[in-house]
């Protein structure tokens, strides 16, 4: 069963516009059905009450339980072409990244900081239907971009292509909240490395072979949530 996006208070529901149009005209639900509905946070069983064209209400009939992933993970990316942005927003957001910080480094080839209102929209519906689509109730934050020198923090993890040593899995290990750095096409230059372990940030293998930009990123994620 499909689920859908509502305003909840009260033990009531509303859903408006898009998804009310998508709720009646496509799935043609009426009066007395029941549906799953969420809020960004938590999920619910519903039951409609009132099924108007581009207006749904009715009453909540209970909580549906979740299974969090086991990490708070921000991605922090660098923007590579529309289609390959919009795949590790999708994918990841699947996988249950809570977070994506879009991150401006030297080789970044778009600069997403332009004309971002726009782009937001654009992103924010993409993660929305990835939501859907894997029925979480967990809508991923997508926060403004960045520069990468002035994003760095300690203890952030930086997926390296020279890095032979240490695998990200071992340094995430017991860690809770994450940030995850991926660098664009060409990867991070070596002055954006020594920049980052001065700030306290480590360098993490992801595998064996060098990745794509957007194929890392969600290979890092992956790992990343499934300990």
């Amino acid at each position: 069963m499909p689920q859908y996006q509502a305003e909840i208070a009260g033990g009531k529901f509303i859903i408006k516009g898009g998804e009310a149009r998508h709720l009646t005209g496509v799935m043609r639900a009426k009066n007395g059905d029941g549906i799953k509905i969420f809020d960004g946070v938590k999920k619910y069983s519903a039951v409609i009450e009132s099924a108007g064209k581009t207006l749904v209400q009715g009453s909540i009939t209970g909580e549906i339980p979740l299974k969090l992933p086991p990490k708070n993970l921000t991605l922090c990316f660098s923007p590579v072409g529309r289609t390959e942005t919009e795949e590790i927003l999708d994918k990841g957001a699947q996988l249950g990244v809570r977070a994506f910080l879009p991150v401006i480094t030297k080789r970044t080839e778009h600069d997403v900081s332009k004309k971002w209102d726009s782009k937001n929209d654009r992103w924010r519906a993409v993660i929305l239907a990835a939501v859907k689509q894997c029925e979480t109730s967990l809508i991923p934050q997508i926060l403004p971009p960045q520069k990468f020198e002035n994003a760095l923090a300690a203890g952030d993890i930086i997926a390296y292509e020279k890095e032979t040593n240490t695998p990200l899995s071992k340094i995430i290990s017991g860690k809770k909240d994450i940030r995850i750095f991926i660098g664009p096409v060409g990867g991070f230059t070596e002055r954006e490395i020594e920049l980052a372990l001065g700030r306290g940030a480590q360098t993490a293998a992801l595998g064996v072979n060098i990745m794509r930009a957007e194929t890392a990123a969600l290979a890092a994620a992956a790992i990343a949530l499934s300990l």
